[in-house]
């Protein structure tokens, strides 16, 4: 009886062997197949990949520069316009001025008229 079962283990190992063997290297053959198609397809999918983000940080660096000229254009044009205000503050400071001198002038052009024709007609003070 042990005879037998030996047998049936030794025959059972020779037919998991005759099937084991040959399936084995179905998976093995199927391992190089997918490793070889996913380097096909993958590696340049891969080197389209890196170039798509070395474009997108090449646009990125244009953003920046372009962003930063605004920048500057935009503190430029600020500076331009308090310029301006303090040019139209100095403007105006010299028109109230030269308003007030031509006010007291014209009082004192028409006070000395005044004065001057007063004299003339004999109306005025004779000290």
């Amino acid at each position: 009886m042990d005879t037998f079962i030996l047998g049936v283990i030794g025959f059972a190992v020779v037919l998991i062997a005759v099937f084991l063997v040959p399936l084995l290297m179905e998976v093995r053959r199927t391992m190089e197949s997918l490793r070889r198609t996913t380097e096909e397809k993958l590696n340049p999918a891969l080197d389209e990949l890196q170039t798509t983000l070395k474009s997108i940080r090449s646009i990125s660096d244009n953003v920046n520069l372009i962003t930063e000229d605004v920048r500057k254009f935009s503190g430029a044009v600020h500076e331009v316009g308090r310029n301006i205000s303090a040019v139209s503050a100095v403007v105006n400071a010299v028109s109230s001025s030269l308003t007030i001198k031509t006010l007291g002038m014209k009082a004192g052009i028409s006070a000395a008229i005044s004065y001057f024709i007063g004299h003339l007609t004999g109306k005025g003070d004779r000290t």
